[in-house]
């Protein structure tokens, strides 16, 4: 039934698509927000990501180039993730520790899966200035839904009946053990709230709480008050600490880029005041003054968390002594894990540095920075009055990465930007012609 279900969400999607394009995306970005598994049969036809996010580019293409033939397509959001895929492609030539196959499937699904939906929405938003409060509407819905169940969720500690469902019905599996993690002041276990895991749900309570903040002006000052305080509950409460790191880098990159001396001193107070009354509940003072500690007692790595990260640093250098340029290849790191499980050194490669330094060496570091510079300058010529809040959003995304590893959060982010882009034109529009 839940298959059923899914199917018929998917082909309700591509019919709309073909009639009213925008209504069609918006309820395939409440589709990718709201239902983590793609797994599925309907009538005898396989509906996975990689095919629907194919027809989803093909539908798109139309849209803008038959449909509308006077439209000017546009890349320049996404010229730095381009930059990146296409560099990518060509260092693969030059690596020789994973199959160049292999790599080619990894490299051709994250296109698929990270950029068609942004580039569907960037250049719908600009042909269709009204589809800007539609995707917002849509988005804001969605961040209701997935904040309010992952706060109901802490009434039921470790379980999660949406995401047990799902997964079943399209033949993955809930992971019970990781998400009854109790230990270190962790009160309701890891909460996933609608995605498979408790990590996408820390990236995207991130991202929500900038874009919450973002749209302040446009939305009821109460919803927003509730909004924004249910998600900075979740954060609290969600399991993964690593959002509060990176939320508190974000805020701090923020603030310094404004250069409000009044809002950093009045954040800086409550701050202070929120940090000791969540220190005063029991349980709660362990996990805020646990951020940094990620030793996992089953490896044979041990001291201060600060030790084992350089441990884990030289265990990079160390894999990648050989190939210390290019790396061992695109997506090298699942590549291992799936082989051979977690690392002995390095583990399961826990930050966006492990894993890039594996995967693509010295040269993907300098791709990494690269793409950040680029994105930052594009924001600052195109979005100056925007600048530090799609900043801050780019730097919330690297902070959480390098603190936990980068497991497909990069879709999340892109999506984020992409509308919060859309939207800063709108105003830069408004702005001109007032």
């Amino acid at each position: 039934m839940i298959s059923f279900i899914q199917g018929i969400w998917i082909v309700s999607i591509l019919i709309m698509m073909l009639k009213q394009f925008k209504i069609g995306l918006a309820l395939y970005l409440a589709y990718i927000l709201l239902v983590p598994y793609m797994s599925i049969n309907l009538a005898g036809v396989p509906l996975q990501w990689n095919f629907v996010n194919l027809l989803v580019f093909v539908l798109a293409l139309y849209n803008f180039s038959v449909r509308n033939k006077s439209f000017k397509i546009d890349y320049k959001p996404l010229y730095p993730f381009l930059i990146y895929y296409i560099s990518s492609f060509f260092l693969m030539l030059f690596q020789n520790s994973e199959p160049f196959q292999v790599q080619l499937d990894s490299w051709r699904i994250q296109i698929m899966k990270y950029l068609i939906l942004p580039f569907a929405l960037w250049n719908e938003m600009r042909y269709d200035k009204s589809s800007i409060k539609l995707y917002r509407n849509v988005t804001l819905i969605c961040i209701s839904i997935a904040i309010i169940y992952g706060l109901l969720l802490t009434a039921i500690p470790g379980l999660n009946p949406y995401i047990m469902i799902l997964s079943q019905a399209n033949g993955s599996e809930f992971n019970t053990d990781y998400a009854l993690a109790f230990g270190e002041g962790r009160l309701f276990g890891r909460i996933s709230s609608v995605f498979a895991h408790p990590m996408t749900f820390g990236m995207f309570l991130g991202v929500s709480l900038i874009y919450l903040y973002y749209n302040r002006g446009v939305m009821n000052k109460y919803v927003f008050l509730t909004l924004f305080l249910i998600t900075g509950i979740d954060i609290l409460v969600c399991g993964v600490r690593s959002t509060i790191g990176g939320v508190v880098i974000a805020i701090i990159f923020y603030l310094l880029q404004m250069k409000n001396y009044k809002l950093m001193l009045y954040t800086a107070i409550l701050g202070i005041i929120g940090y000791y009354v969540i220190s005063s509940i029991p349980d709660m003072s362990t996990y805020i003054g646990s951020i940094t500690d990620i030793h996992n007692e089953k490896q044979d790595v041990s001291g201060s968390s600060i030790e084992m990260r350089i441990e884990q640093l030289n265990g990079c250098f160390k894999e990648i002594e050989d190939c210390l340029f290019t790396g061992k290849g695109f997506s090298w790191t699942g590549y291992y894990k799936s082989l051979h499980g977690d690392h002995p050194v390095i583990l399961s490669f826990e930050s966006l540095i492990f894993i890039v330094l594996c995967n693509s060496g010295l040269i993907g570091i300098f791709l990494w920075i690269y793409m950040g510079f680029m994105i930052m300058k594009y924001n600052t010529k195109s979005y100056h009055n925007n600048r530090a809040i799609l900043n801050a959003l780019f730097i919330f995304y690297i902070a959480y990465s390098c603190i936990t590893g980068e497991y497909g959060y990069m879709q999340y982010f892109v999506i984020f930007y992409i509308l919060m882009l859309g939207e800063s034109k709108q105003k830069l529009t408004l702005r001109q012609k007032g």
